[in-house]
C-alpha cells in the first residue's frame, strides 16, 4: 500500500500533473468569459491555429535541453515557406515543393549548427544575427507579395479535417510529432547524449560523446521543425508571405520553458512541452473568444512566461541545497581531469545528481 502511495505522490508532484491542473483550471476559467468555448466545434479546433507554435516549440526543445538557444526559428519558418512557394508557383509540383521547403529550413539550421557547435560560438548572439538575417532573405524572394494558390489537398495539413468527422488533421500531425520525437529524446542513445551535453558540456566530452556533432544535430532538428512548421502554417492559412510567422516567438519559447524544459539545459520532458503548448494556446483560445485585445494577450503570456522561469529556479535551488533569498544560478561547472569520468547517467536519461 506504502508502494501505491509513493507513486501516487510522485505523479502529484510532477511538474507535468501541474500543467494538467492549470489546463482544466484555465478551461473553467475560459468557459466563465465565454459561452462558446465548452463547444465541441471549439474544444476540437483548439490547436489547430497554432499547430505551428507547437511543432516549432518541440524543436527549440531539445535545442534548449542541449543547453542552447534558438531563436531564429521564426525566420527560418518564413525562408521555408518562401522558398517553398516561389519552386511551387515556378511549375513544381505541391509536394516536391515542400519537400524543397523543409531541405532549405534544415540547411539553415545546420548553419546555426556549424557555428554554434564546431566553431563553438555562443548560440544566443549566433541566432539573434541569423533571426534578422533569415528575415532579411525571406523578403528577398518574395518581397510584399503573397502566394496563396495552393490546392485543396495540401492546405487540408493545416486547416482540414479528416473525412466524415470533425478532427482537424493538423492535430493528428502534432500529437504523430510528439510521439516521435518524445521517443527520439527519451528512449535512444541521442536524448541520453543530449541530456548529459545539457548538464556538463565538458563531462559529456570527456566521456566519450561527440558533443560537437549532437549540438550541430539538434540545430538541424530544430530547422527541420520549423519547415515542418512551415508547411502547416501555410496549410492552415492557405497563402504563404515574407513575414509568416511574425510575433509567435513569445508562445514557442513559453511553451518550451513552461513546459519543465530546464532553461540552462539537461532536464526536460516532451510530454510537459506538449501540456504547455495546450495551456498556452487554451489561454489564447479563451481570450480571443472574449474578444480580449492582442496586446493584453501578450501581456499574460509574458507574464506566464516569467512565471515559469521564476518556479523553476526556485524548484531548482530548492534540489540542490534548499531555498536562500537572493540565490542565482550559477553556471555549469565545468569538470575537468579524471573527475569528468564519474559523469554517470541515469535510467531516464538524466544526469544523477540534477
Amino acid at each position: 500500500m506504502s508502494g501505491v502511495k509513493g507513486i501516487a505522490l510522485r505523479l502529484v508532484a510532477r511538474w507535468e500533473t501541474l500543467l494538467v491542473v492549470g489546463i482544466l483550471g484555465v478551461g473553467v476559467w475560459s468557459a466563465s468569459l465565454s459561452p462558446f468555448f465548452l463547444r465541441r466545434a471549439n474544444l476540437l479546433d483548439l490547436l489547430t491555429p497554432y499547430a505551428f507554435i507547437g511543432l516549432m516549440a518541440f524543436g527549440l526543445a531539445f535545442v534548449v535541453i542541449a543547453g542552447e538557444i534558438d531563436i531564429s526559428l521564426i525566420s527560418n519558418l518564413a525562408v521555408s515557406v518562401v522558398c517553398f512557394a516561389k519552386i511551387f508557383e515556378a511549375g513544381v509540383n505541391i509536394w516536391l515543393s515542400a519537400l524543397a521547403g523543409l531541405a532549405i529550413a534544415t540547411t539553415l539550421g545546420l548553419v546555426n549548427g556549424v557555428l554554434v557547435g564546431v566553431l563553438n560560438l555562443p548560440s544566443l548572439a549566433i541566432t539573434l544575427g541569423t533571426l534578422a538575417a533569415y528575415q532579411g532573405l525571406a523578403f528577398v524572394v518574395l518581397g510584399g507579395a503573397e502566394v496563396a494558390a495552393f490546392p485543396s489537398g495540401f492546405t487540408k495539413i493545416g486547416g482540414g479535417y479528416l473525412a466524415g468527422n470533425q478532427l482537424p488533421v493538423a492535430l493528428l500531425v502534432l500529437l504523430g510529432t510528439a510521439l516521435t520525437l518524445g521517443s527520439l529524446l527519451h528512449a535512444t542513445r541521442f536524448g541520453r547524449y543530449l541530456f548529459t551535453i545539457g548538464s556538463n558540456r565538458e563531462a559529456a566530452r570527456f566521456s566519450g560523446i561527440p558533443v560537437a556533432r549532437v549540438r550541430v544535430t539538434v540545430f538541424a532538428l530544430s530547422g527541420l521543425m520549423a519547415g515542418i512548421s512551415g508547411i502547416v502554417y501555410t496549410g492552415y492559412f492557405g497563402s504563404a508571405r515574407a513575414d509568416a510567422g511574425t510575433g509567435s516567438l513569445l508562445d514557442v519559447v513559453t511553451a518550451v520553458v513552461l513546459g519543465g524544459v530546464d532553461i540552462f539545459g539537461g532536464a526536460g520532458s516532451m510530454l510537459g512541452v506538449f501540456l504547455a503548448f495546450v495551456l498556452v494556446a487554451e489561454i489564447r483560445n479563451g481570450m480571443q473568444l472574449a474578444n480580449v485585445a492582442g496586446y493584453t494577450q501578450d501581456i499574460v503570456i509574458g507574464v506566464l512566461l516569467l512565471t515559469a522561469i521564476v518556479i523553476g529556479n526556485l524548484v531548482r535551488n530548492a534540489r540542490e541545497g534548499g531555498l536562500r533569498v537572493g540565490r542565482l544560478r550559477l553556471p555549469r561547472r565545468e569538470v575537468v581531469g579524471t573527475d569528468a569520468a564519474g559523469a554517470v547517467m541515469s535510467s531516464n536519461g538524466e544526469p544523477k545528481g540534477r
